[in-house]
């Protein structure tokens, strides 16, 4: 009862204060054991968050996030790529890196194409209350037609998204049972629509040349796309507009201007343009840097280890949960001056502090690799941040109902605490189209 009572009132007080549960006092600790629904080893540093991304050392836990599980009747019995471990591991991100590489190319003109789709709709609108969802269409719409060659129902997705997730408690939760009710009657639909499209032959072909079941594939690529990549992709653009209504009027024009600068260079948006946005790349970063999509990376000791912070260190035991906290690694005060500022153009003369970041489950100039859990789509993901944010930039206007204010809620995933609304939104169409050649 003790252990229960403990995980209880971990969990309750990390829904309450969010990442702030594991510095209550401000001190900044390098590793501290606390419990935050589970007992856990919390590294919270530069120096030791990385012990958490090593192979030789820890395992990913099964479909688990420390106090939160996905349950198998949301992913049919399947493993995605991310919960395993070893040679499954490796299979499974092998065929995701094929899947990514082969549709790259593809998103810049399909993202285009329903964004400007989605804009004028927006435009005839009296307001846009459900901005979140609709950036979350927008996104999953663009990235399902390039992976699977047609569009898969974004609502239905975002159904499936919203319920995968459940808390290991013995407390009643009716709301994510609601969730994940919906989320069951979602899945077999999704799945049905994969079967269904045009690219579904070629990728049951490579499910097989990695020694996939074609169904196991599937719901490792869907949940690569539709909650990895939609997911936290729509979580940061939501956020990044936010944080342009907190700047400075000078620092948004002049992300206004570089920007359409180089659209005005290139006539388009390819990879290589918005590789040209620096300006614009180093506000996303920041945004990436203070309001990270996933606060909170897990693992657990495979082995026996010491964690070492300097002159303070920490015996973990074999099968004891570890939590790599990403909030505060990226707020260290070592490796970023002024970590609770927020800084426009933080990582545009350096491009060493880039490797300080580490959201992306790893150091961000680390590249993906099947020895890793770096994400594999960063490259992808870039680009879908990178293009909406520039058409929001350049082409579009519009008012926010309320000024964004952050107080880090676990549940809000770095967005700002209340839902981010549209009172008013105007897209320049035309304007548009004629600068990008559609």
């Amino acid at each position: 009862m003790g252990v229960c009572m403990s995980n209880t009132s971990g969990l309750l007080e990390t829904k309450k204060s969010g990442p702030h549960a594991l510095n209550p006092r401000g001190e900044h600790p390098a590793i501290a054991r606390t419990n935050v629904g589970v007992p856990c080893v919390s590294l919270l540093t530069q120096e030791t968050i990385h012990y958490v991304f090593n192979p030789d050392l820890v395992d990913k836990e099964q479909c688990c996030f420390g106090y939160s599980e996905v349950p198998e009747t949301v992913r049919r019995g399947h493993c995605p790529s991310m919960f395993a471990n070893g040679e499954e591991h490796r299979r499974k991100k092998a065929f995701l890196m094929d899947v990514l590489k082969e549709c790259k190319n593809r998103v810049p003109s399909l993202l285009l194409k329903t964004i400007l789709g989605h804009f004028e709709e927006w435009s005839l609108l009296k307001s846009v209350p459900d901005f979140e969802d609709r950036v979350y269409y927008i996104i999953s719409e663009a990235l399902t037609e390039a992976v699977f060659g047609t569009k898969l129902d974004g609502r239905l997705a975002l159904t499936w998204l919203n319920g995968m997730i459940q808390l290991k408690t013995w407390i009643p939760m009716p709301a994510y049972k609601k969730k994940h009710n919906l989320a069951m009657e979602a899945l077999p639909k999704l799945l049905q629509s994969i079967g269904e499209s045009p690219k579904y032959e070629e990728l049951t072909r490579l499910c097989r040349q990695h020694s996939l079941q074609a169904e196991d594939g599937m719901v490792t690529l869907m949940y690569a796309v539709l909650f990895n990549g939609c997911g936290a992709v729509t979580t940061a653009i939501v956020t990044s507009v936010a944080r342009l209504q907190t700047i400075l009027a000078f620092e948004k024009k002049d992300l206004q201007t570089t920007t359409q600068q180089v659209i005005s260079e290139f006539g388009n948006m390819t990879e290589e343009s918005l590789g040209e946005m620096r300006e614009l790349e180093s506000f996303l970063l920041e945004v990436l840097r203070m309001h990270p999509p996933v606060f909170d990376f897990w693992a657990v000791a495979k082995k026996d280890f010491t964690v070492s912070a300097g002159k303070v260190k920490e015996e973990v035991r074999q099968g004891e949960q570890l939590l790599g906290s990403c909030f505060w690694a990226q707020r260290d005060v070592s490796a970023f001056l002024n970590p609770g500022l927020f800084r426009c153009r933080r990582f545009l003369d350096d491009e060493e502090k880039k490797n300080h970041l580490v959201f992306s489950h790893g150091r961000f100039l680390e590249a993906a690799s099947l020895d890793n859990h770096q994400c594999p789509g960063m490259g992808i993901a870039f680009i879908l941040m990178k293009a909406t944010l520039a058409v929001l930039l350049c082409y579009c206007s519009w008012d926010l109902q309320d000024m964004p204010v952050w107080s880090d809620m676990t549940s809000r995933l770095g967005k700002p605490d209340q839902l981010v609304c549209f009172t008013w939104f105007h897209f320049h169409s035309a304007e548009a189209r004629r600068a990008l050649g559609l």
